[in-house]
């Protein structure tokens, strides 16, 4: 087993992942400030519903964005990860399409969709084909300028989804909650999971080495649901390891019943849990409390963890930090460099074959 101590291990970080996660706080006002100029498309203010159309990390900020409306808004907001778009979008709503290289085939075919159904439409991206189209098309851009994976981009994402949040009025989202979820993150991380924090005192360091070589289950719920399933994606394109994420109350009405036979499987499984005891439902929480109970007697570890926070912005950011520092220490954990994700680009490649 590696010593995640080592500094030496950082040396195969050769893409820099962990610069990137550590400055995912203060990347977030600094994107927020960027987008104080952002332009909606004509006829947004008079929307019945908006679509966030994405994949990978894009799709994310706006599951997270979908999560901050969803106590506010009086017009839905979903997200849509494929290649059309659902059959009520028209002329009444607003479609952004969100796409950090700019040429992410299924995000271009929402845009292509939206543009035929003449809803009101935007776009969030780095360039690429999507920025070509909106220049041309004259539809409103917003551009990121950051440059990393596309996985470690979503808070660019996230704050222009939240600063069209204010604009709409459906987002309670202001200027000193960007800052305070912003400088929490960097506090936590810097204080408690940076690799120069030492086994004994990182959560994260003691989780990765308690999931390395285990297949781990992610559950999350509400607010943080969404938290849970990034958290799974970001073991497989960090870590480059398998798992699965699971969200409550749905588990408890057909999961658990598979652990009949659960312990045949005890030494090869792992859970981990993000829960919110501030912020979750009573029902909630105890449904935390009894599932974890049934996994723990069938003789699988459980990690459970309580992202910090009082809002659910600084609670999605905080989960956000757990699985990104989780993973990549996982990928230190397996002798590789976070960052490359070769299935993918092979695939890409067969795509376009």
């Amino acid at each position: 087993m590696k010593d995640l101590d080592d500094p030496g291990l950082l040396a195969l970080d050769a893409s820099g992942m962990f610069g990137h996660i550590e400055a995912v706080g203060r990347e977030f006002v600094r994107a927020w400030e960027a987008s104080l100029d952002l332009a909606l498309p004509p006829g947004a203010s008079d929307v019945a519903s908006v679509v966030i159309a994405g994949m990978g990390g894009s799709a994310t900020a706006g599951d997270y964005f979908a999560a901050i409306c969803a106590s506010t808004s009086e017009i839905p907001v979903t997200v849509v990860r494929g290649t059309s778009l659902p059959n009520y979008v028209s002329d009444r709503t607003l479609v952004v399409v969100c796409s950090y290289s700019g040429d992410t085939g299924e995000a271009l075919a929402c845009y292509d969709d939206a543009w035929k159904r003449g809803a009101a439409l935007m776009a969030i991206t780095r360039g690429g084909r999507l920025g070509r189209r909106c220049h041309l098309d004259g539809v409103p851009a917003h551009t990121i300028t950051y440059n990393a994976s596309p996985r470690a981009t979503t808070v660019h994402t996230l704050a222009p989804l939240l600063r069209l949040g204010t604009r709409l009025g459906i987002s309670p989202v202001g200027t000193a909650d960007i800052r305070r979820a912003g400088e929490m993150h960097h506090g936590f991380v810097t204080q408690d999971l940076v690799p120069t924090c030492p086994v004994a005192k990182n959560g994260a360091k003691q989780l990765a080495l308690a999931l390395h070589g285990r297949f781990p289950i992610v559950f999350g719920a509400e607010h943080l649901e969404r938290a849970a399933a990034r958290f799974r994606n970001q073991l497989a394109e960090n870590g480059k390891s398998l798992g699965a994420f699971e969200s409550l109350p749905e588990a408890d009405h057909n999961l658990i019943v598979g652990l009949e036979r659960g312990g045949r499987h005890k030494e090869q499984l792992a859970v981990t849990t993000l829960e919110s005891p501030a912020l979750y439902s009573t029902g909630t929480q105890r449904r935390f409390e009894l599932t974890c109970s049934f996994f723990e007697e069938a003789g699988i570890p459980v990690h459970r963890l309580a992202p910090g926070g009082t809002t659910v912005l600084e609670q999605l950011l905080l989960a956000t930090a757990w699985g990104d520092y989780v993973s990549c220490y996982v990928a230190l954990l397996e002798g590789i460099d976070p960052t490359p994700i070769p299935q993918i680009d092979r695939l890409k490649a067969a795509l376009a074959e």
